[in-house]
């Protein structure tokens, strides 16, 4: 089978990235540097050395420094078997120094270690240099429970007797690079995928990039997306909403293909492979932070990094990308994006990152409006890199799930892979709008003028195009018109366009449900909407498919 190429002919004339057959992917993914974690030993003080209870972290992204055991007590409670009770404090591991940037304090978030000699054995463990709540732990390394809220009733301890001789724990379930592995081997036998790389890390490892999108059409035309994630190595939820991103992009769904049918998705799914296997907590094998190296001296630029550049200087020869997204994960308790703010880019670019933004949170249970960060740009960061070169024809941003729970609520719902999954469906629904895809399932429709409104055109509200329409009295109409519905029952939704406030209030900047629609047949379809006043504005709208 030979490869095929899907990205623009002027532009794969220049990308030294090679696309793989599917009876290649074996080969690339394999190409890289094996494992180098089977010398990894935790050390123990004297008392833990002699103790029959062993703690290991010589496997894929394991990793811990020490532990100290304090006490061995005998527990005898009332109708319940008398059992030993062990109690360590344990130590994760420190990144190294950041050549990079000194001052930049390493991190040791990270934990994922085993435990062997625990049936039936109560054990304490105080984490130390970590900031974990109610981590993970598993009886055959693939089958994660988050520990309960009586298990961890202090931030940092974990107080559990233990059902199997061993037990793994970890600061999130992991995902490892032999996971991504294996399910680039299963997206690379999608027709819509094209797996190549960008080149290898500090230390070896391939870095396979994902192409994604419909070959049998021309790319003439088509809106250009790149998504990278797992900078920072600790941060897997982000892994896991990423990777179900990826399998809807790369779906049977009817959606999935109008996607690929109007955009190219570039997808790196590991910015860091090294920093994944190796157990790092947010550096790469070198101690350099990655996402903050994008302006370094050549020197202390990370190998990955280069790769990075590299990649998308040629992918963007002809012409900027349409949308970058940035993927992490964050120990604050909420959903984010982090928007650069007007005053450090520009007011039509900051109105872009508003409108992403606000869609992402549409009709999200995770995601409040006021979870939204923002800060300066700074060229330090990819976001940086894209506005310096491109002056803010690319969209570039940060997102961000937490570890933890939503909405800063200890008592809600917790971050599971399910609901990391639900949150990737409303991320991928958030891009197609923001970039108008035509779609079957969702159809969006812009106002072309009407009677009584006139057009309005600033930067203070965030809308959809160039302009939108503003009424100049009550009653006033504007007509949208379908050339071809197809059949079906439609919800039918307006996008109520309002100033771009940090926090805009509940109704505005949002889909707002109008009304319900049938279409008998397919044909042509004209909706008029009519002004509640004075000062209403109509902007885009969008028929949903039941």
């Amino acid at each position: 089978m030979k490869a095929k190429f899907i990205i623009g002919a002027a532009v794969a004339a220049i990308l030294s990235t090679a696309a793989y057959a599917q009876n290649q992917v074996t080969e690339l993914l394999l190409s890289g540097k094996n494992e180098n974690y089977h010398n990894n030993r935790v050390k123990y003080n004297d008392k833990a050395a002699k103790c029959r209870i062993k703690f290991f972290n010589n496997f894929e992204s394991g990793s811990l420094d020490s532990v100290s055991l304090r006490d061995i007590a005998v527990v005898s409670a009332q109708m319940q078997p008398t059992h030993e009770m062990y109690s360590y404090d344990v130590y994760s591991k420190f990144d190294p120094e950041n050549p990079a940037n000194p001052q930049l304090q390493p991190s040791a978030r990270w934990y994922h270690f085993l435990m062997t000699g625990v049936k039936n054995t109560e054990v304490i463990l105080d984490m130390h240099n970590s900031d974990a709540r109610r981590p993970f732990y598993s009886y055959n390394g693939k089958d994660y429970v988050r520990f309960s809220k009586q298990e961890c009733s202090l931030d940092g301890r974990i107080r559990k007797k233990y059902e199997s001789d061993s037990v793994y724990i970890a600061y999130f379930i992991p995902y490892t690079e032999s996971y991504l592995h294996s399910r680039i081997q299963e997206w690379s036998k999608r027709e819509c995928v094209e797996v190549s790389s960008i080149g290898k890390s500090e230390n070896g490892r391939v870095m396979p990039l994902l192409t994604v999108t419909n070959s049998e059409k021309d790319n003439k035309g088509k809106k250009r997306v790149y998504i990278h994630g797992r900078i920072h190595t600790s941060e897997t939820p982000g892994s896991w909403h990423l990777d179900q991103m990826i399998e809807t992009i790369t779906g049977e769904s009817r959606y999935a293909q109008d996607l690929r049918n109007n955009t190219i998705f570039y997808i790196l799914p590991f910015t860091n492979p090294d920093g994944v296997q190796e157990g790092r907590s947010r550096s790469n094998t070198n101690g350099i932070n990655l996402e903050v190296n994008y302006n370094s001296p050549d020197s202390v630029t990370a190998q990955e990094v280069k790769n990075i550049l590299g990649f998308l200087k040629k992918v963007t020869a002809e012409k900027p990308l349409d949308l970058v997204l940035n993927m992490h994960s964050q120990s604050l308790d909420q959903v984010t994006y982090w928007v650069h703010s007007a005053e450090s880019t520009s007011d039509e670019y900051y109105k872009k990152l508003m409108l992403l933004c606000n869609l992402t949170i549409n009709d999200n249970p995770y995601f409040r409006k006021d979870d939204l960060k923002f800060s300066k740009h700074a060229s330090r960061y990819v976001e940086g890199w894209f506005w310096d070169n491109f002056n803010g024809k690319t969209v570039a941003i940060t997102f961000e799930t937490p570890y933890t729970f939503y909405n800063n609520k200890p008592e809600g719902e917790w971050v599971s892979l399910e609901n990391l999954r639900s949150q990737a469906m409303n991320s991928v629904y958030a891009v197609g709008d923001y970039l108008q895809t035509p779609s079957f399932e969702r159809i969006l429709v812009e106002e072309k003028g009407g009677k009584g409104f006139s057009k309005a055109k600033d930067q203070k509200h965030i809308y959809f195009g160039k302009s939108y329409l503003l009424a100049q009295k009550n009653g006033a109409t504007v007509k949208y018109r379908v050339k071809n519905l197809p059949a079906g029952e439609y919800e039918v939704y307006k996008w109520n366009a309002g100033t771009a406030e940090k926090i805009s209030p509940e109704g505005i900047n949002e889909w707002v449900l109008l009304g319900t629609h049938h279409q008998e047949a397919d044909g042509k379809f004209t909706y008029t909407y009519y002004a509640t006043g004075k000062g209403d504005k109509a902007d885009m709208i969008l028929f949903k498919r039941k």
